[in-house]
């Protein structure tokens, strides 16, 4: 069973609890595929769906989430048990989902500290499509970084909640908010750049069709970190009495203005074709080395890349680092070297399945690609709708109530819509999202 309560770290008050769940939802998603589909997908017109998906899917999700995790304050295996027997399962899906993604999104995490110290150096020329497959594909450099950013989270989670988590969140987040501001600043005052922002930003139904609105949901989805065990930890950590909601969609506003911010950077550079990896890594890059003191620019991208990489893992490594506490009563630095030498373990084989292990494929896709399309397609989905299912229609309708309406947080009209939601809504939209993700998934096999 979980430890007694007053054993437990947790954060030392509002703010701070904020802090570190947003930055557990505001990740590299918020600033290189959010940005891309915008563009994709009729600018402002996107924008709406998007804002409407997040209210009626991602903030229901994560209020459940975090109303989990503050009822029990417990590990998220205990946690469901707890409040339903039997349902333990469900905890233990989403730690190791979670530890899947640490798996590739640690060796993404390092990319960016490298392309930091490359940018700062002024090291990064000739063809940056060529320079980004060198150094992806290489065995000891991409790991050497990789491995600097898991110790980095390591001593963090080492720290506890507050002389770790909490401390690395106050410093993070206003540095994070304050190079997004600088960049998006600058952004607005180059050659054109706030007329490529209103084109871009000016709604464009046209361009609205079914893959927006699946899109729009998938990333209200994914955005906050739904289904990992994450943000139910982090919950179990909020202080007695905390408003949950009202949490909650401070939370979801903050990951949007990141979002939307980070849309402001991309357009006004004038990058709007490309996404993912190649936006990050190789358009942006180039964009910068076209400035005046583009290499100043370039590093404090790669270091909001950084920060915002950080943020979120811290936020994965603990939620596993807890159940190894908390369940199998080890000492949290003997359960953070656990989970980092797991971390270690899957990064390593992530990374060289890019270069030196490449050959080795399933489904034609290498560990990095089978972890990240395994993760993304079939489990969260699937937690998602079941944590839906078990706040929804399994946790006592009496419980959730106490739960959420207690110290002031949602008043007695609004209850009753949010466990709508939390019952109908959410189930659909996330198995509409599973469905097409698997169809696209085969389709381009």
């Amino acid at each position: 069973m979980a430890a007694e309560t007053t054993k437990r770290g947790g954060f030392g008050g509002k703010l701070a609890a904020i802090l570190a769940a947003a930055g557990s939802a505001i990740g590299l998603g918020n600033i290189w595929r959010f940005p891309y589909i915008t563009s994709e997908h009729g600018g402002g017109a996107f924008i709406i769906i998007y804002l409407c998906c997040i209210l009626f899917l991602g903030l229901p999700l994560l209020i459940a989430e975090f109303s989990v995790g503050h009822n029990s304050k417990c590990n998220p295996v205990d946690a469901f048990s707890k409040i339903k027997r039997g349902w333990g399962w469900l905890g233990a899906a989403g730690l190791i989902s979670v530890t899947l993604i640490m798996g590739y999104y640690f060796v993404i995490s390092g990319w960016t500290l490298n392309y930091a110290i490359a940018s700062a150096t002024n090291s990064i020329d000739g063809d940056y499509g060529a320079f980004f497959t060198e150094f992806t594909t290489a065995t000891w450099a991409p790991l050497i970084f990789t491995y600097i950013f898991i110790l980095a989270n390591h001593f963090i989670i080492i720290g506890g909640v507050q002389g770790g988590i909490e401390k690395a969140s106050k410093v993070m987040m206003p540095l994070l908010f304050v190079i997004l501001i600088v960049l998006a600043v600058y952004s607005l005052w180059l050659p054109d750049g706030r007329e490529a922002l209103g084109n871009v930003f000016t709604p464009d139904f046209s361009k609205v069709s079914g893959k927006t609105f699946l899109d729009a949901m998938g990333q209200a989805f994914f955005t906050l970190s739904i289904g990992m065990g994450a943000m139910l930890v982090y919950g179990s950590y909020f202080k007695k009495g905390t408003k949950i909601a009202g949490t909650a969609i401070s939370v979801v506003s903050l990951d949007t203005i990141v979002a939307l911010t980070a849309a402001v950077i991309i357009f006004s550079a004038g990058v709007e074709n490309e996404s993912g990896m190649q936006l990050a890594f190789v358009a942006m890059p180039k964009v910068f080395s076209a400035m005046p003191a583009g290499n100043v620019w370039a590093t404090l991208f790669f270091l909001l890349l950084g920060l915002a990489a950080l943020s979120s893992t811290i936020s994965m490594h603990e939620a596993v680092t807890s159940y190894f506490v908390e369940k199998r009563g080890m000492s949290r630095k003997a359960g953070a070297w656990l989970v980092t030498f797991i971390a270690l373990a899957l990064a390593t084989v992530a990374s060289l399945s890019l270069g030196a292990w490449s050959g080795f494929t399933v489904l034609d896709m290498n560990f990095f690609s089978l972890l990240d399309n395994f993760t993304a397609i079939v489990m969260l989905p699937i937690l998602g709708i079941m944590t839906a299912v078990f706040v929804g229609w399994i946790w006592r309708k009496e419980d959730m109530k106490a739960e959420l309406t207690a110290e002031g947080g949602i008043d007695a009209k609004t209850y009753p819509v949010v466990r709508f939601l939390l019952r109908y809504v959410c189930p659909v939209l996330v198995s509409i999202v599973f469905i097409f993700g698997l169809i696209d998934f085969f389709n381009n096999l």
